[in-house]
């Protein structure tokens, strides 16, 4: 049988004598024992380390994304940035390599389950039992951030527990290097029950945004539930469910209060109103713990809580129905008195006279039309992306504005919402953009097929071809096709095609008529600056000794000031930065002990 495209530990069946079997159990030096758990991109398997004898734990990129050169680097980074720090409440990294066309990360393996099990089947953790645990996962927290990391995905599902019942922190695929100050993420990708609401907005993200996350998780581990019921991923519905918080206190009103008001303090909306710092963090957690073991804690009469309730309530129905009753009596006094009042005579009037009333015409909505598209393409020039993709939406939904206009605000909608690095509402935009053209008469739309063509493949993972180069463009449609395939090729780590679209736009004849789209030209102009830069000898060079390395650093901290787009070139040159730093620590021998 050819299993040459069969998942790694799949099951299948002998096309002869119907026997079932296990492929690819041999996965470069490690043999596969056991499925262990399933994640949104990649799988995790127990594995035994053949060349040392010992159970490792193996995180396997999945097929769909293992030919996305931009999620491979992910993937490497999260190796990357789990190995550049050591911590015993985080997840050892050992080793990476890949097996089948596949990237795979080996890692210490961690016996006890994750903490999601844990509220599965317990329902709820006890308080002292899970501010024990918290203190050990908010000094993981703290040596990721001492390393110049924030999480960025903490949830009882990435805290792991050993056999002695220790908690280790796990999975850094989402990590920003921030150098202890802050960042902002290319996309958003987050739990919503966890994720802190500047998330939501795409504000930048600091350690306090992974303070928020690990009060959150200690909200679900000790109420049992999740302090945000929603599991949209949509910023309008979060960021309400986010101001809706139900206090803990109220959630299960046995958690003392001290644990509730450092819940309330970590999950505080405002960021500046959470801890200022990790120590701060676990001396309140400690303090705390230390209260409750002590027995100085004010133990809460859950079930005399209940029956005061009970009886405010029953007080609450009397009051309300002696009030009604009271109303109900002044009402129908009022209405006798009414009926038997003596009736006046009316005198007789003249009918009135008919005026000729004429409506004003309906206001000319082009004139409001025309402002609304003019300020979303300021907002582009001046590089205020979130304005224009909101700009350009309202443009897009409204069924006033007529074709091509309506298509190209949509389109537009698209690039604004990559140049702002949202590629997850890139993709929507461009599907619903692409919906709309298609569902219109071929006489109504000038937009032509290849643009609708490029946006139905912005889904899609394989790189955007650029237009052949001896040909220069001179039609408006093709040239933004050309720089969304440039936007999704860039976003996606494929910098040499991204270059060669964005190459097309700059070269592009525009007609006369047709000016407006200089903008864009200009924008492709700064990703090709930045693709200089990249693909410059700071990036394509190591460095032989740690003066060496010292002075690639500051030059990266330099190239990072000059940077003409913010969003794929930022995520490179900080990944270069870790990378350099880590190696650089390795010429150190106080360090690489």
């Amino acid at each position: 049988m050819d299993v040459s495209a069969v998942a790694p530990f799949a099951n299948i069946e002998c096309p002869q004598c119907g026997e079932q079997t296990r492929v690819k159990l041999e996965f470069g030096p490690y043999t596969l024992l056991r499925r262990h758990a399933i994640g949104g991109m990649s799988m995790v398997f127990a594995a035994l380390d053949n060349t040392l004898g010992r159970e490792v734990a193996l995180k396997i990129l999945s097929e769909n994304y293992s030919v996305n050169e931009r999620r491979i680097a992910a993937f490497e980074e999260e190796a990357r940035i789990t190995a550049s720090f050591s911590h015993p409440n985080v997840v050892r990294v050992l080793r990476t390599g890949r097996a089948f066309g596949r990237f795979y990360i080996a890692m210490e393996f961690v016996p006890g389950g994750h903490f999601e099990q844990q509220i599965r089947e317990r329902g709820k953790i006890p308080e002292p039992e899970m501010l024990s645990l918290a203190i050990e996962v908010a000094h993981g927290l703290k040596a990721a951030h001492a390393a110049g990391l924030i999480h960025r995905d903490v949830k009882p599902g990435n805290i792991l527990l050993d056999a002695k019942g220790h908690a280790k922190l796990v999975d850094f695929g989402l990590a920003l290097v921030t150098h202890g100050g802050k960042a902002t993420a290319s996309e958003l990708w987050a739990t919503p029950y966890y994720v802190p609401p500047e998330t939501v907005e795409g504000y930048p993200e600091d350690f306090r945004s992974d303070i928020y996350a690990f009060g959150a998780t200690l909200y679900h581990a000790l109420a049992g539930k999740p302090s945000c019921g929603e599991e949209s991923m949509a910023t309008e519905v979060l960021r309400e469910a986010k101001r809706k918080v139900i206090p803990l206190s109220l959630r299960d009103p046995s958690i003392s209060p001290e644990t509730c008001r450092l819940v309330e303090k970590a999950m505080a909306h405002n960021p500046n109103a959470r801890f200022n710092s990790y120590d701060e963090l676990i001396a309140s957690l400690t303090a705390v713990l230390k209260k409750l073991k002590n027995g100085r804690m004010e133990v809460v009469d859950t079930a005399a809580i209940r029956r005061a309730e009970k009886k405010r309530k029953e007080r609450v129905v009397m009051i309300a129905t002696g009030v009604s009753l009271v109303v109900l009596i002044i009402l129908c006094g009022v209405a006798l008195w009414w009926i038997k009042r003596p009736k006046p005579v009316k005198p007789v009037k003249p009918p009135p006279t008919v005026e000729a009333r004429v409506m004003p015409p309906e206001a000319d909505n082009s004139a409001n039309i025309m402002k609304s598209y003019r300020e979303a393409r300021a907002a582009v020039a001046g590089k205020d992306f979130e304005k224009a993709n909101g700009e350009f939406i309202m443009l897009f939904k409204n069924p006033a504005v007529q074709e091509p206009t309506r298509t190209l605000a949509g389109v537009e909608a698209v690039l604004a919402a990559y140049l702002n690095g949202r590629t997850t509402d890139a993709r929507n935009q461009a599907r619903e953009t692409a919906n709309h053209a298609k569902s219109l008469p071929q006489s109504t739309t000038r937009v032509s097929d290849h643009l609708i063509s490029t946006l139905n493949k912005l889904n899609k993972y394989a790189p955007l071809p650029a237009p052949p180069a001896e040909a220069p463009l001179t039609d408006v449609s093709e040239m933004l096709a050309a720089m969304l395939a440039g936007l999704k090729n860039w976003e996606q780590g494929m910098p040499d095609p991204a270059a060669a679209c964005f190459k097309a736009v700059v070269a592009t004849k525009l007609p006369s008529d047709y000016r407006w789209a200089a903008i864009y030209q200009q924008l492709a102009a700064d990703y090709l600056t930045d693709y200089q830069l990249l693909s410059g000898p700071l990036f394509s060079t190591t460095p032989t000794d740690k003066e060496g390395y010292e002075t690639a650093i500051r030059e990266l901290n330099e190239a990072l000031k000059n940077l003409k787009t913010h969003t794929r070139a930022k995520f490179d040159v900080r990944a270069w930065q870790l990378d350099l730093a880590k190696k650089a620590s390795l010429l150190d021998p106080d360090k690489s002990r």
